[in-house]
């Protein structure tokens, strides 16, 4: 049996890099394909919603529920979408307008929870920018309780902090909320004039982990006592200008951050002492956009630019798991990832919001295979525009929280004036359990 067993493992190695490697997309093949829309409701002017952009990842709490958000992207320096600037001294709760919504599997529908400027400290107006979307985590607990932070709209170039108050970003607020009491308790905001792009819950030490994208400002916030640390720059990369855009907690409470030698970085947090490892993640860019951690502590992540990768914090080994498309050559960024563990595969939509993309081969619902190495490539998504969160439920179901057209029947959504009009919403894929029917 043992010598069986490891005839299996050598053939597996073997044949895994054959199949990611081997692999390259057949853009003249590729269908078109409409996945149901769950729309994510928010505040309204002038009888229409502000809603047009989603950027966060996205959870699953107990009850099934999936935890997703909208935003409207505006600043007082740069206004998106139909609206103008004369627009700013008139709308009763500013801009800059993110709301926190749900799907319920059980009734088939997503719903409104709360918007994150009232909730917070931030008071949006015709001079101060609120929160225009949530980018990082929304994070649950073990009793349910959801985590979550704000994030800018478009004002002054935060990226470089050219901030200053009042007509300037206070900062990305954390959030703590209890879905079941619909308490809502404001956390501060841990680095000012900072938004939040990347955030994790240690429940163990009851440390909130998150860094900002200006400055790349990494910091920790112990709850129970309101305890914040915030360390030097990190996950700055020089060879990528504006890439602070994530990090990595595994589950032991480590945290992993993009370095500017191509590797990770790791911090202990017990220690807080960090640790260049010595690996090089593949690809020219040699970073991570999106990330996904498996209960036996693997790490699984993709690059900027397309290639996805698997690492063990135990054995520090790194495996490069191909191109999300085949095409090394090709950049195609990618935010998003989910795990199905017990079938064995990751979920992507690949190609999405950026530059230099394939544009036959934006947006195409991905499934690598683990077990072989092998991508399947279920089709272009209709309506698609972008996706920057993704998960799979208890029950096998895929979300991605996205924005682009939004269908109503077979009708695209359409503005006053008739114009097809950007929402942000969570799309649901049904996968097949032998996806050789996808071939």
């Amino acid at each position: 049996m043992e010598k069986k067993y490891g005839i299996i493992v050598f053939i597996c190695f073997c044949v895994f890099p054959y199949f990611a490697h081997g692999q390259s997309i057949d853009v003249e093949t590729l269908k078109q394909i409409r996945l149901p829309m769950y729309l994510a409701k928010g505040l309204e002017w002038k009888g229409e919603s502000t809603q047009n952009t989603t950027w966060s990842k996205i959870t699953e709490t107990s009850d099934g529920k999936i935890w997703f958000c909208g935003g409207d992207h505006w600043g007082i320096d740069e206004i998106t979408g139909k609206w103008d600037k004369s627009d700013r001294y008139e709308r009763p709760w500013g801009f800059g307008n993110t709301t926190l919504c749900y799907y319920d599997p059980m009734q088939d529908q997503s719903f409104e929870e709360l918007e994150l400027n009232s909730t917070s400290a931030i008071y949006s107006n015709e001079q101060t920018p609120g929160h225009g979307k949530i980018h990082a985590n929304i994070v649950t607990d073990s009793k349910d309780r959801l985590y979550f932070a704000g994030y800018m709209g478009y004002s002054f170039i935060h990226e470089y902090t050219d901030a200053y108050f009042p007509k300037s970003y206070a900062g990305g607020a954390l959030i703590k909320y209890d879905p079941s009491t619909k308490h809502a308790e404001y956390l501060g905001i841990p680095v000012p004039y900072g938004a939040v792009a990347a955030m994790y819950y240690d429940e163990k030490r009851d440390i909130i982990n998150g860094i900002s994208v200006d400055r790349a400002k990494f910091w920790r916030v112990k709850v129970s006592t309101m305890e914040l640390n915030r360390y030097e720059s990190v996950a700055r990369m020089s060879r990528l200008k504006d890439r602070v855009r994530e990090m990595i907690m595994d589950n032991d409470g480590y945290c992993y951050f993009a370095n500017d030698v191509g590797g990770l970085t790791k911090f202990d947090p017990d220690t807080q002492e960090f640790m260049d490892l010595d690996i090089v993640l593949p690809g020219k860019l040699m970073d991570f956009r999106a990330s996904v951690v498996s209960s036996m502590n693997t790490i699984y992540g993709i690059t900027t630019d397309g290639f996805v990768w698997s690492f063990n914090p135990n054995t520090n080994e790194l495996k490069d798991l191909g191109h999300i498309i085949g095409m090394p050559d090709q950049s195609h960024y990618t935010p998003n990832i989910a795990l199905d563990e017990k079938w064995e595969r990751l979920y992507f939509i690949a190609g999405t919001h950026g530059y230099g993309l394939l544009e036959e081969a934006f947006g195409v619902l991905t499934i690598l295979d683990l077990k072989t190495g092998k991508y399947y490539w279920a089709g272009k998504i209709e309506g698609f525009e972008g996706c920057f969160g993704a998960l799979c439920s208890k029950d096998h179901e895929v979300y991605f929280n996205s924005f682009g057209r939004f269908y109503e029947g077979d009708q695209i959504q359409k503005d006053k004036s008739g114009q097809p009009i950007t929402r942000p919403y969570l799309l649901k894929y049904s996968p097949p359990e032998d996806l050789n029917e996808l071939d």
